[in-house]
């Protein structure tokens, strides 16, 4: 289930003013299908979009999530696979793992719209953003459970708990931001103990694609079902046409000289070249190499690419890191030669790239799939 089918559910509940649940791990122990941070949201009709585990948990989280509409009330909810039957009683999932699970009803039309982005993980700035999640507390507190957010209108007399955890909350932001790791806080109040935990979101991908051909579009299809901001530049006005590019955020018409102008920059962006014109490659790729970009790829065989750096050193000769930063050729070695198996191999590349992940078959892997909860500041 994409970010962008999220936040669909949650414009549409805004426009239409009506409540969801949105669902929240906030903690796990051993294998689970997600780790901490996978959120999901429940409509009024009971239907669960996003996944938190593999499916078979969803129903029971939407059966519970009617009750908190209901109530109100936020509730945890928590599934323990670690017994040794599971795979035969119980819930049945084998992952040998425990997960918490948060439920809170919130009103869609009450948040700002970046801050509706931000509930179904998806940043449009070009830094990381925290949410802090309070999701376990005594009796006495269970109202303060929920996401801590600064609502539209939310202007109201606060109860002294309520302030102090609001302002915990912003500590406790900032922490997480500054370690780029999520973590877990207990803080303490004189009513109890209240558990909180930190996601980091960070900002969405951009990938820039030079090239309108043909071959372009299976990339841009794959890049926005994982969510990714797509811009498509290309030196040819008779392509620039948006109705060839559904997926794409801009379509512009930009030579080579001026289209570094056009491309996002960052630790998450990245480009592809695929002009399939040797002449363009070569004013382009210099222009590319100089933006604060994790990633340019080139489409072609390593020959063509290694000609063009020969030939472009009269005018450009790259850093070590710059040159550290250009693909060529772009792509991951799959197999396949069309142009959907190609596009594959690319946006695997990127996602390994960005992620600063190893391009490994995970049965060789001896670690765990997703970040370790380990890895999750207590």
């Amino acid at each position: 289930m994409s970010v962008s089918e999220l936040l669909t559910v949650m414009e549409e509940a805004a426009a239409a003013r009506e409540p969801l649940v949105l669902g929240t791990l906030v903690r796990t122990s051993g294998s689970t299908y997600r780790r901490a941070g996978a959120r999901l949201l429940v409509t009024p009709r009971g239907l669960p979009v996003g996944l938190i585990s593999g499916g078979c948990l969803e129903p029971q989280i939407a059966k519970t999530a009617r009750e908190v509409l209901t109530t109100g009330a936020s509730r945890r909810l928590r599934f323990d696979m670690t017994g040794e039957n599971d795979g035969l009683v119980g819930y049945g999932l084998g992952c040998r793992g425990a997960l918490d699970v948060l439920l809170e009803k919130i009103e869609p039309w009450r948040l700002d719209a970046e801050t509706r982005r931000l509930l179904c993980g998806m940043n449009t700035s070009h830094a990381p953003r925290a949410l802090v999640v309070a999701f376990d507390a005594p009796p006495a507190l269970e109202g303060l459970l929920g996401t801590i957010l600064e609502e539209e209108g939310d202007a109201g007399p606060r109860s002294s708990a309520t302030a102090a955890l609001r302002e915990a909350s912003r500590g406790l932001a900032r922490e997480a931001l500054a370690t780029s790791r999520p973590l877990r806080r207990t803080f303490s109040l004189p009513e109890g103990n209240v558990e909180c935990f930190v996601d980091l979101v960070p900002p969405a991908l951009h990938l820039t694609v030079y090239g309108g051909g043909p071959d372009a579009v299976p990339l841009i299809s794959i890049a926005r079902q994982l969510d990714w901001r797509v811009t498509v530049l290309d030196h040819r006005p008779a392509v620039c046409d948006p109705a060839r590019f559904p997926g794409a955020e801009r379509v512009i018409h930009a030579h080579p000289e001026h289209a570094a102008a056009h491309v996002p920059t960052g630790s998450h962006s990245a480009v592809v070249v695929m002009s399939h014109n040797y002449f363009v490659d070569l004013r382009l790729i210099p222009e590319l190499l100089k933006l604060d970009v994790a990633y340019v790829g080139l489409l072609g065989p390593k020959r063509r690419g290694e000609q063009l750096l020969r030939e472009m050193a009269d005018v450009f000769v790259p850093t070590p890191e710059q040159r550290a930063r250009l693909y060529s050729p772009v792509g991951l070695k799959l197999g396949g030669e069309t142009p959907a198996a190609i596009a594959l191999s690319i946006a695997a590349e990127i996602q390994a790239v960005l992620s600063r992940s190893e391009s490994v078959h995970l049965r060789q892997h001896d670690g765990p799939i997703h970040v370790a909860e380990s890895d999750v500041v207590n």
